[in-house]
């Protein structure tokens, strides 16, 4: 009986000791979890709206060295003070070794060194986006990842930045003849936007350059790292549909082509004003890395029977005459390794027959 006790006490405190350790370890548990929630909540939670985003005109977040600012209506560049705001419409520039921060909102900033330059674009009263535009050197955004789309905005002559989310750089110089760009998505998306041209969402560590006449009557968009999708517009196009009733009528839609911009490939728009009427003419090409021209197309704006269509053939019978070049090169190199082995083996043939004559003599 007093064995039985025992057993029955012994089995007991453990029993004791095992829910002891479970509630020790759910309670353990419990703020991994709650933290794991937290960090699911935060990753799936909406961006602010943009009201919340900015705050009413930017200010100097941080200055290091010297910069000055243009004021709207004003002709006299004057020093940045830091912590001071500045309207909407100031142009501002970095000095030669020094370094700006502009902020438009806690977690929205522009960054300028060394003599670069861009401007805060005035935005109509209730309209709540931001814009700058890129005036000379180096510039870089730094926004949320989950930046919300048609709050900030990027410009410089022939193309326009729309939808940034987390970093993205610029370096934007006169060329001369025109202006060139170098568009770098550091982290998170953007997306690009011109006249006859549009770029898909990049995506970290894509970077493109782009070249555009003083007339914007030339464009030119070289890839420099990343695989992503230019839309070149390429006109109307009109097609004839049969109706359930059999009528038969013409649909005029609008065409693209999409091109994968990679790194040494390049597409190229060229337009021209015409003499009579106000729709302009287009002329598309896009080339590969080896800078061979891959589709050409010319159209009129909004013109659907003035459209050459794809310039750029690839025949079928060019295919198959290339099929049957590569099949006669391959039969001839069978038939010489064939020839070949032939003449090693009659080689060898002999060989044995004279090693023999040598043993019988």
């Amino acid at each position: 009986m007093k064995n039985r006790c025992l057993i029955a006490f012994a089995a007991s405190m453990a029993a004791c000791c095992s829910f002891a350790e479970a509630e020790t370890a759910a309670d353990d548990s419990e703020p991994a979890a709650e933290a794991a929630t937290e960090a699911n909540e935060a990753a799936k939670a909406p961006a602010a709206p943009i009201s919340e985003i900015f705050t009413t005109i930017p200010f100097c977040r941080e200055l290091s060295g010297d910069a000055q600012v243009l004021k709207p209506g004003t002709s006299e560049w004057i020093s940045v003070e830091d912590g001071r705001f500045y309207p909407l419409g100031s142009v501002f520039k970095a000095g030669e070794f020094g370094r700006l921060v502009v902020a438009f909102g806690k977690n929205c900033t522009v960054t300028i060194e060394n003599g670069s330059s861009f401007e805060s674009r005035k935005q109509p009263l209730g309209v709540r986006a931001r814009t700058i535009s890129l005036v000379s050197g180096t510039v870089l955004v730094s926004l949320p990842e989950n930046f919300p789309e048609g709050a900030f905005f990027v410009t410089a002559p022939g193309f326009t930045v729309k939808n940034p989310a987390g970093e993205s750089k610029y370096v934007y110089s006169d060329v001369g003849d025109g202006f060139e760009a170098v568009v770098r998505c550091v982290t998170g998306t953007l997306e690009v936007e011109g006249r006859h041209f549009s770029m898909s969402k990049m995506r970290a560590a894509n970077e493109f350059k782009i070249r555009c006449s003083r007339d914007n009557l030339e464009t030119i968009i070289y890839g420099v790292s990343g695989d992503y999708v230019v839309r070149l517009d390429q006109g109307l196009g009109s097609t004839t549909e049969i109706g359930d009733s059999g009528e038969r009528k013409e649909v005029v839609s609008a065409q693209s082509l999409e091109w994968h911009l990679t790194p040494e490939t390049r597409v190229q728009i060229n337009r021209a004003v015409p003499a009579i009427g106000e729709k302009m003419s287009v002329h598309t090409m896009a080339f590969d890395a080896a800078g061979t021209l891959q589709s050409e197309r010319t159209f009129c704006e909004g013109r659907a029977e003035i459209n050459s269509g794809e310039l750029v053939v690839k025949e079928k019978g060019d295919a198959d005459e290339l099929a049957k070049r590569a099949a006669d090169a391959t039969e001839e190199a069978a038939a010489e390794d064939v020839e070949e082995s032939s003449a090693d083996s009659s080689s060898g043939a002999s060989g044995d027959s004279k090693t023999e004559s040598d043993t019988e003599a």
